[in-house]
């Protein structure tokens, strides 16, 4: 079962605020993608990062398809 730290499922946890736990260092870009299925453009280095709305409905979809 995936765990997101938190209460509820990590799948239905707004895209903002995972993009605002990875900046803030809370979780790691691997984690955003397996446990949150949010998937990011850019880089965090240069400050580009940035929620790919198509690949996270996807990757969520498949997550979810999992569980």
């Amino acid at each position: 079962e995936l765990a997101g730290g938190g209460y509820g499922d990590p799948l239905e946890r707004e895209t903002a605020r995972v993009l605002d736990d990875v900046l803030e260092g809370y979780v790691s870009l691997g984690s955003a993608r397996d446990v949150y299925g949010v998937v990011f453009s850019g880089t965090v280095e240069n400050e580009s990062l940035a929620v790919n709305g198509t690949a996270t409905e996807t990757k969520r979809a498949q997550l979810a398809n999992l569980a």
